[in-house]
């Protein structure tokens, strides 16, 4: 649960005023959604409200996003992307977030160009694999492909090295990841244990 202070009384959400965000824009900030939800729903403290709100995020994401890239005026499309982003808000306020709002977190500070929710992506198969790992009935190799297939569907076909980051980079990363203050917070809410080598791993295999 987050704290009453970071919340508007009101909040006008007007698709109206978005159908000139740009079709890379568009596309980072739902897949930050989706990102959101993915981790409410597998974090330690997921609920059956989070895991609801987070199959919703994805569902519409996945019908509406196409036609929002295809079509940046298309106001249904803009209305169920704004829609989806406040119910993903809603799912991660009460299932919490981990590992790849962590990870990316050091990321565009250390490269301030990169958007936060094409960080995320770049992550998230990795993430996945990492997370359903631990799953035994759930074939994580597989799961993280069609992630990454859904990803390149949209246009999000970049690597941490395409933006620039090396193996050399890891080591520093994965500090980051653990010094940096509040990040502790996400990486106790991770469904396996947050060691340093799943860090890293998960860094070096999104290069």
């Amino acid at each position: 649960i987050a704290y009453d202070c970071i919340y508007p009384i009101y909040a006008i959400d007007d698709p109206g005023l978005m159908t000139s965000l740009s079709e890379f824009q568009t596309m980072s900030v739902s897949v930050d959604a989706v990102n959101h939800v993915f981790e409410a729903a597998t974090s330690i403290v997921a609920n059956p409200l989070s895991i609801l709100l987070a199959k919703e995020t994805v569902r519409l994401v996945h019908d509406y996003l196409p036609k929002a890239l295809k079509d940046g005026s298309d106001l249904e499309a803009r209305y169920y992307l704004a829609y989806a982003s406040m119910i993903a808000g809603t799912s991660f306020d009460n299932g919490l977030l981990h590992f790849t709002h962590a990870l990316e977190h050091p990321l565009s500070a250390v490269k301030t160009d990169l958007t936060h929710g094409y960080g995320l992506g770049i992550l998230l198969p990795a993430v996945v694999r990492q997370v359903f790992d631990a799953k035994k009935d759930i074939n994580a190799e597989e799961a993280a492909n069609l992630v990454r297939e859904w990803l390149h569907s949209i246009g999000l076909t970049q690597t941490l090295k395409d933006e620039g980051f090396t193996e050399a980079d890891l080591d520093k990363l994965t500090d980051l990841t653990f010094t940096t203050p509040s990040l502790d917070g996400l990486l106790a809410c991770a469904p396996v244990e947050a060691s340093r080598e799943v860090v890293r791993k998960i860094y070096e295999e999104s290069l």
